[in-house]
């Protein structure tokens, strides 16, 4: 399994002994990632370089390069004279990263169906009933990064490295704007969650339906979310206000 790895976890200095610039600019960039996708960060967001290198316990340098390899992805944006910043997508740029989205999740999905096993299938009811129960508590990111490896089980069964690289990079790009919405748009409880119908599908190894219900997923969600901001104007949307709920 994947760890979740936030921005604030330490790396090891014993592990920097053995680790050269690069290789530990990998791994910044990395976590980095997976923060950004995990909604660690909101659009609009700074990231302090000098504050990083001493969370992860070393030079500034290292933490530069993974965040212009960021910069050159989209996923983040600098300004002259400005630390660099989650960007703040426009609701048109948001429905075509959407829209680039849906047939490359689809293609993963359906590949995934005849390859995937069912240990995976079975590590995804278990994830599922993770991000319900963080959800219930009010655990907002552990439920987003609950969401998040539920989804990329699937995707990377479908034995295709670039195309999981793709659907990374969408991803990437959109959700820090999906998460910021979170959990103010989240779907109302339905009788039967989309997850479990797409653990379903996959039991009885159904190309098309799983696609179709992973589509469903992501524009059920998009739905919400456009919903909500359907009034504001056709600019760059504004960070949530949402009230921060303290965990448990």
């Amino acid at each position: 399994m994947n760890s979740i790895v936030t921005p604030e976890t330490d790396i090891d200095s014993n592990e920097d002994l053995s680790l050269n610039r690069h290789s530990l600019s990998e791994r910044i960039y990395s976590r980095l990632r997976v923060a950004l996708m995990t909604g660690q960060y909101e659009p609009g967001a700074r990231l302090n370089i000098r504050g990083l290198a001493a969370t992860y316990n070393t030079s500034p340098t290292p933490v530069r390069e993974a965040i212009f390899q960021l910069v050159r992805e989209g996923a983040l944006e600098i300004r002259l004279g400005h630390q660099p910043r989650v960007p703040v997508l426009s609701i048109p740029q948001y429905i075509n990263i959407r829209e680039t989205r849906v047939p490359l999740e689809r293609l993963a999905a359906e590949l995934a169906v005849v390859r995937i096993s069912d240990e995976d299938i079975a590590r995804l009811s278990v994830l599922h009933q993770r991000f319900i129960q963080s959800e219930k508590e009010e655990r907002w990111k552990e439920a987003l990064a609950a969401n998040q490896e539920f989804h990329f089980t699937i995707y990377r069964a479908c034995g295709n490295d670039v195309l999981v690289r793709y659907i990374e990079n969408l991803w990437l790009l959109a959700y820090p704007f999906v998460n910021n919405q979170y959990p103010i748009t989240r779907p109302a409880t339905a009788a039967v969650h989309l997850h479990l119908l797409i653990v379903d599908a996959l039991n009885r190894r159904s190309p098309a339906e799983t696609g179709d219900l992973v589509i469903r997923d992501l524009r059920e969600g998009s739905y919400n979310i456009l919903q909500r901001l359907s009034g504001a104007e056709n600019g760059e949307v504004t960070p949530s206000r949402r009230k921060k709920k303290k965990e448990s």
